[in-house]
Formats: C-alpha cells, structure tokens, sequence
C-alpha cells in the first residue's frame, strides 16, 4: 500500500509542476514517504490529513489507514 501512495504522490507532484504550494506539499509528503513505517510513527489524525491530501476519498480513509499500520503490511 506505501508504494501505491508514494505513485499517488509522484503523479501529484507532475501535475503540480507549476503551483508552487501545493507542489512543497507534495514534496513534503514525498519526504514522508520515503520510510516504511511512516505512518506507525505519526498520530492517526496526521496521516488521515495525508491520506486525504493523497485524494483517498472519505469512505475508504479508515480501511487505508488500518492497512497502513498492519504489522503484516510493513516490511522489515
């Protein structure tokens, strides 16, 4: 799942080429990204927000983020 959002995020970074705001933005989550167990380490509001940055819609927020923070998921 990590690596689907960071190709979500590197395809929002090539259409955001030319807005400086929202391009940082995603630069910033990219950074974020680049840690496996990023979202292990951040509170759930915070990932939610970068999820939602990240255009996952409302109804599939819950079911992302608890895939996110499965020990199963998560590569050693």
């Amino acid at each position: 799942m990590i690596e689907k959002l960071r190709e979500l995020n590197e395809h929002l970074i090539e259409l955001n080429i030319h807005d400086e705001v929202n391009l940082k933005k995603y630069q910033c989550i990219q950074k974020i990204l680049t840690e496996e167990k990023c979202f292990l380490k951040m509170e759930m509001e915070y990932a939610y927000s970068i999820l939602r940055d990240l255009g996952i819609s409302e109804n599939n927020l819950k079911e992302v983020y608890m895939e996110l923070i499965d020990i199963k998921n998560i590569e050693n």
